[in-house]
């Protein structure tokens, strides 16, 4: 009887250590690259500028799954929460933020922490149709509602700060923050939109109502605020991207109609870079073309067909921050700068990340 009670005990010191061992190495996720080989823009023999690193569509994509022996003692199947549709994306920290405008929330990324979550508030913070979304520097977040009429403003709890704008007279499509004002890209008035960071009162609009015809905007989706304060903004009205500077004052145009490089169909996430360098997403297109400080076309990537193609892309942005996390993945003959994160709404990929560097 003591040697089958000494067996026992045995055996289950055995299972406990196995599953201690188990457990710790289920916790340790790393993100992983999709593809056996790199993935440049330009291709060969032109020098590397940009490499698909990988790729996002759920929670599975992220966390880690439990191990099989954990599994079959605790039975706990880890549930993957998917990406549905994704639009406006925004890096903050060590976390990517994600608008998805299916489950009408906020989908959180947390990449130091591999964690995936979904950021649903409720009563007056409710999301109807967040679009996109901004950061400014007390990490307060603020989204653009475009069903709700609003831009719905959160501290870094998660607690709702109130809102900017009603439904009657507004129809915000994107914000972003940039000093001491807000910038609101507003469809139902055609323009930019400035309120105050500290007291959110309205300011003034860009550009103004006597505008010239070239200074004007039709259908404003999304918008970008520079190092420099200057403004651009995708207008799918007009297939171009306006610049405005800090103040009002029309700029330049970027791009026209059309289906040649450089030119526009569905001109949707914008974005500008330290160097001045602008990433404009094409939906129609289905790439992003990058184009410099002057409007001139330096690149474009995700074509259609492509080994990382992109699939009605909408969103697009850039971090500075994140790059450690992701380097591994770079080809050693790679060096990143920076990371540019890209939503699909449709396909296999709902975020997809490249890295912007050179050649070592």
């Amino acid at each position: 009887m003591a040697d089958k009670k000494n067996k026992f005990l045995e055996l289950s010191s055995v299972i406990l250590i196995l599953f201690i061992f188990v457990s710790g190495c289920a916790t340790a996720p790393k993100i992983t690259q999709e593809n056996a080989g790199p993935i440049f823009w330009p291709p060969a023999p032109e020098a590397p500028r940009l490499q698909f690193l990988t790729s996002f569509s759920s929670s599975g994509d992220l966390e880690a799954a439990p191990g099989t022996f954990r599994k079959f003692i605790l039975g706990d199947e880890k549930s993957t929460k998917p990406i549905v549709k994704p639009y406006g994306v925004a890096a903050h920290g060590n976390k990517i933020y994600i608008c998805d405008t299916v489950l009408n929330s906020i989908d959180v990324l947390d990449i130091e922490r591999r964690k995936f979550e979904y950021f649903r508030p409720k009563k007056e913070g409710q999301l109807i149709a967040p679009i996109n979304l901004s950061f400014d520097t007390n990490g307060d977040m603020y989204v653009a509602d475009s069903r709700r009429g609003q831009v719905v403003i959160f501290d870094e709890a998660g607690n709702s700060l109130g809102a900017i704008g009603n439904k009657s007279e507004f129809k915000p499509t994107d914000v972003a923050i940039r000093g001491d004002k807000i910038y609101v890209c507003d469809i139902k008035t055609h323009s930019i939109r400035i309120f105050g960071l500290k007291d959110r009162q309205y300011l003034s609009s860009i550009p103004a109502e006597d505008a010239a015809e070239e200074a004007k905007l039709f259908s404003p989706t999304n918008m970008a605020v520079d190092e420099e304060g200057d403004i651009y903004v995708s207008d799918m009205g007009s297939f171009k991207v306006q610049k405005y500077s800090s103040d009002g004052k029309f700029l330049m145009s970027i791009g026209s109609q059309g289906d040649a490089a450089g030119q526009f169909s569905r001109p949707k996430g914008i974005t500008v870079d330290k160097e001045g360098r602008v990433y404009v997403v094409d939906a129609a297109f289905e790439n992003v073309q990058i184009f410099d400080k002057e409007g001139k076309l330096l690149l474009f990537f995700g074509e259609p067909g492509g080994s990382a193609s992109l699939v009605l892309p909408a969103g697009v942005t850039i971090d500075y921050a994140l790059k450690d996390y992701f380097s591994s993945l770079a080809d050693p003959s790679f060096e990143i700068e920076y990371l540019v994160f890209v939503t699909s709404q449709y396909g296999d990929r709902k975020l997809s990340v490249f890295g912007f560097g050179h050649k070592r």
